[in-house]
């Protein structure tokens, strides 16, 4: 498939070249290397444009991500979200570029639609292991995105109307023949359009709170100018917005019990916001066909905001005498967490191409800014009358915790891909990194070996050995309930987080068009951070560094590829078998007593099979069918009561009893009971990530017409998802029935039809 899309590519190239008087020669540039039977590149693959585009999608929106989820070796991070986990790694190990620049976060719509406009997008590929030495900064993935260029001799574009969102795409020549452009807009209205389908089909309305106000909006601009046939400037700029806020829930009871009248009030409110920002600036010089030279200088930020406040008013009088208060609660709080990440960088790599021999290096120099934050505010007011004696206690808690930390780090890399005789090649490289922190140097040494072996012209086989070290971290809670993200980097007490992995694998060209690969790997890592047992960000406990440790990551599996790219029938079937395992176990940091336990992305199967069929220039018909294994999580399942007695808080702290009698008696006092409330009450899990949702499965079809209008090309797409209406459970939270305490599943995705237009002119 790579190979054919690189030959159209020359062909286009070439026809452009005999129909232009003003230049006579043409380079491609940033072209990528094979990845077919003769490379010594595995566990990578190459997703042409035009494969994206006919996959079916979600509200019709065309998402990048997702189909890289239907890939071996691919974990989605839900059922319709755009996260990806690779190889048994954490979502914060997978490096996302755009055109050489950072994406530090992928996903709109918390996950359900990719940061990345398809529209935009010139090639994708994906790297699950083998990581050639010029990448680096992360573990387990590396996203490497083009962005197209704009047309240099005619104004094109495209318009796009659709139910979750409406887009447009503009590009050519500012300068014809020497300067282009090409630009993207995105804006959604999924609080217009889908929040009002789902409110009708949910059984339940109320689970959709947490969705109601969600909406996004991105911008994607490349502008390219053309100095001579072997040098030009690029310059790419993103900008992507989102919206998450839950509605607020209220909750008002009177009543009334013995001698007193009961008024109770609670609201709670949930902001969640984030954005992201790249921009960069790309110099290439081709000298001929031999030599190449890529010079970027790259901004990157990210902002992550999440408000949790919540307020509280309790009263009960003497139903005797109204005006008499017998116990009164008020409580104003938040929480706020920030998370921001700055990176700028400067990065130039050279390619030298001999008969036998094609060399690489180059370097990198990047400062990074972190700045988590979280903002804890609390005001509480409780009287309580006992007899005619009131008690009256006050709290007031306002702290702002955070620190600030800035990271230099210097990349120096080579690596040369060689022939060896006339059946194996070889990749030998080494990528050196200085990661410079406050008090503190860390260094890391990363080898990378790929070796092939041609069987014949059709039949090779591989095998791959690679380190890579990273320098920041996520901290992620396993929570299914409620998740939250910050990330944080090495500190002077927090070292790299490091990974060896070892791959061997077979491909095979069964004939032209259809391809068949399959792959085997291991993966160590040492340093994956986690939170303590019941450690929180959100909680006020001091320096986020005294709330994680340190332990080990192992990760294990077999994928299996059959890809058919040729004809009017394409697509590919593909599965993996994996195993994903953590280990915490060090004196000052123990998880799970120190046994070994299932990260929470192990999923031990996952199959999808995509196909498409062109019937010709009007119709097309696509379908993915995806089965996996349920995500796992962390939820308490058990409570427990500690401390001394009268030890217990005064505030209806959530981890304090409410007052009911314990069932024994008091040493001290035999014939008085123990009340619950005066023991503090907390909660926790039988084991780390032990609770797995159910397996998930679902079939999606996409039918596609395709018409000449006036204007230009109008293409009209029916997306059908989750055809047979599978009830796949994406998140849960806590509910009651028949006065029991249950978790209750949401279905985000029942069956949906969705209809989008786009008019190409």
């Amino acid at each position: 498939m790579k190979r054919l899309f690189l030959l159209s590519g020359l062909l286009l190239c070439t026809l452009f070249v005999f129909a232009q008087d003003t230049i006579t020669e043409v380079y491609v540039y940033g072209a990528r290397a094979d990845l077919g039977v003769r490379s010594t590149q595995m566990s990578a693959i190459a997703i042409p444009v035009k494969s994206i585009k006919s996959v079916p999608a979600l509200f019709g929106e065309v998402d990048v991500m997702k189909v890289l989820q239907k890939l071996p070796g691919v974990q989605s991070s839900g059922d319709g979200t755009a996260g990806i986990f690779v190889r048994g790694g954490n979502y914060d190990q997978n490096l996302i570029t755009l055109d050489g620049s950072t994406l530090y976060n992928s996903e709109h719509l918390k996950g359900f639609v990719s940061a990345i406009n398809a529209d935009m997008v010139n090639n994708v590929v994906l790297y699950k292991g083998a990581f050639p030495a010029r990448y680096g900064a992360r573990l387990s993935g590396i996203v490497d995105i083009g962005i197209k260029e704009g047309d240099f001799e005619k104004m094109q574009g495209s318009v796009g109307v659709g139910m979750l969102s409406s887009k447009m795409q503009l590009e050519g020549p500012i300068w014809r023949g020497n300067t282009s452009f090409n630009i993207g807009v995105r804006a959604s209205y999924f609080d217009a359009i889908v929040m009002p389908l789902l409110e009708k089909i949910y059984d339940n309305p109320k689970s959709l709170q947490p969705y109601t106000n969600m909406n996004f909006y991105d911008i994607n601009a490349k502008l390219v100018h053309r100095f001579s046939n072997k040098d030009k400037l690029s310059a790419v700029f993103y900008l992507g917005k989102d919206i998450n806020d839950s509605s607020p829930t209220e909750s008002v009871q009177s009543y009334s019990s013995g001698n007193a009248s009961y008024h109770n009030e609670r609201s709670n409110k949930i902001e969640n916001r984030w954005g992201n920002m790249v921009s960069s600036l790309f110099y290439t010089h081709n000298n001929g066909k031999s030599f190449r030279v890529n010079t970027n200088l790259s901004f990157s930020r990210y902002d992550y905001r999440l408000k949790n406040a919540s307020q509280i008013d309790e009263m009960a009088t003497d139903l005797n005498k109204p005006s008499k208060v017998l116990y009164k609660f008020k409580e104003d709080s938040y929480v706020v967490c920030n998370s921001d990440v700055s990176d700028i960088a400067l990065a130039t790599d050279f390619l030298l191409a001999k008969e036998k021999h094609n060399i690489r290096w180059g370097g990198k120099i990047s400062l990074q800014h972190f700045g988590p934050v979280v903002d804890v505010f609390k005001d509480s007011y409780k009287k309580t009358v006992y007899g005619d004696t009131p008690v009256e206690t006050t709290q007031f808690i306002d702290t702002l915790l955070g620190n600030s930390h800035n990271m230099q780090i210097i990349s120096l890399y080579g690596e040369d891909d060689f022939e060896v005789g006339s059946n194996w090649k070889m990749n030998l490289g080494l990528r050196y990194s200085l990661y410079a922190v406050k008090g503190n140097m860390r260094h890391s040494v990363e080898p990378r070996l790929s070796v092939r072996y041609l069987i014949n012209d059709k039949m090779a086989v591989k095998g791959s050995y690679t380190r890579m070290a990273q320098g920041l971290h996520l901290l992620s809670n396993s929570n299914l309930i409620m998740p939250s993200d910050i990330w944080v980097p090495v500190t002077k007490e927090i070292p790299l987080m490091t990974a060896n992995q070892w791959a061997l694998g077979y491909n095979y060209n069964i004939a032209d068009g259809i391809y068949f690969s399959v792959e085997g790997y291991y993966k160590m890592m040492d340093n994956v951070m986690e939170y303590r047992e019941g450690a929180s960000y959100t909680r006020v406990n001091g320096d986020w560094q005294n709330q994680i440790v340190l332990g080990e990551g192992k990760a294990y599996g077999v994928e299996f590829l059959l890809e058919k790219s040729l004809e009017n029938t394409t697509g590919w079937v593909g599965y993996t078998w994996s195993k994903s395992l953590r280990k915490f176990d060090s004196p000052d940091g123990i998880i799970n007593g120190g046994k070994e336990f299932y990260a929470g992305n192990d999923r031990r199967h996952n199959l999808n099979i995509v196909i498409s069929h062109t019937f010709n220039k009007h119709w097309k018909i696509s379908g993915t069918w995806t089965y996996q294994s349920g995500r796992r999580g962390t939820i308490a399942t058990t409570t427990i009561y500690g401390g001394k007695p009268d030890e217990f808080d005064a505030f209806g702290n959530p981890l304090s009893s409410s007052s009911h009698l314990f069932g024994e008696v008091s040493s001290r006092n035999p014939e008085k009971p123990i009340h619950l409330n005066k023991f503090l009450r907390y909660y926790t899990p039988k084991q780390r990530n032990g609770f797995i949702l159910p397996n998930i499965h679902r079939l999606d079809l996409s039918l596609a017409y395709t018409t000449e209008t006036t204007i230009g090309d109008m293409a009209i797409s029916l997306d059908l998802c989750n055809i047979y209406n599978r009830m796949n459970i994406s998140n849960v939270f806590i509910g009651y029935h028949n006065n029991e305490t249950v978790l209750k599943g949401v279905c985000m995705l029942p069956f949906l039809p969705s209809l989008n237009i786009v008019l190409n002119f």
